[in-house]
């Protein structure tokens, strides 16, 4: 399938555009990626959650998340930081993510139309520990902008996790700081959120900040929390 035709059939499936039909339907669509962080847990903890807010047939949500992957695998244009030295052949799987998430959208939403569509993003510990920071924030950005012009919806919102605190407390942290730093940055602009996850990955006496990923409690109440902020967003006046 070419990406025109997928763009065609993804606009006609999903009902998406804001301006194409101004009739409510109750339903909203929920579109969640990221990596390894970005659970099966947390797709069912944050589904039970919309679902008791505006009823299981009123809430589509769809999930497509790979480990270990920096935000260049979602974004085909991405521009690496001077001196990082990702070779051609690295730069070559940009992007390869992205199509897999609307195809999965896709299917799942078949004919439905929603009245809203977000975009909740668990991801950044890659690019953090890369030190690929310096582009993340235009590298969501364009991520965001392919979103909304496949899914020809200009009221697209989205709800960023910010990654955890598990290596602040390291002498060479800076880009985990820039990555946390520009996470709430974007989740500061208005129609979007942002949530905190640093209470949600243990830690004891040995281990204060706690692991890189979530246990699975954790992972419950991340996917309660984007649920919440996600209904925030959708209920306020």
């Amino acid at each position: 399938m070419t990406k025109h035709k997928l763009v065609a059939l993804i606009a006609l499936a999903l009902g998406l555009s804001a301006s194409a039909d101004t009739k409510k339907t109750g339903k909203h669509l929920f579109i969640l990626s990221g990596q390894s962080n970005m659970t099966g847990t947390v797709k069912g903890a944050f589904a039970a959650r919309v679902a008791e807010r505006f009823g299981k047939e009123n809430a589509a949500v769809v999930i497509r998340m790979k480990s270990g992957r920096g935000i260049r695998f979602w974004v085909a244009d991405y521009r690496q930081p001077t001196g990082r030295g990702l070779t051609e052949k690295k730069m070559g799987s940009n992007g390869m993510e992205y199509k897999p998430l609307i195809e999965t959208a896709l299917a799942a939403a078949k004919d439905q139309s929603f009245d809203t569509v977000g975009f909740i993003w668990m991801q950044g510990e890659s690019d953090a520990n890369n030190r690929l920071s310096e582009v993340y924030e235009e590298s969501f950005l364009k991520l965001v902008k392919q979103l909304e012009k496949d899914l020809d919806r200009d009221d697209l919102y989205f709800v960023i996790g910010r990654i955890n605190d598990y290596a602040l407390s390291r002498p060479d942290n800076e880009h985990w700081h820039r990555v946390r730093e520009t996470q709430v940055k974007l989740g500061k602009t208005p129609g979007n959120a942002w949530i905190d996850t640093d209470d949600l990955n243990g830690g004891d006496v040995n281990k204060p900040d706690g692991d890189i990923h979530f246990p699975r409690e954790g992972a419950v109440i991340l996917g309660q929390r984007f649920a919440d902020k996600a209904i925030e967003l959708i209920t306020k006046p």
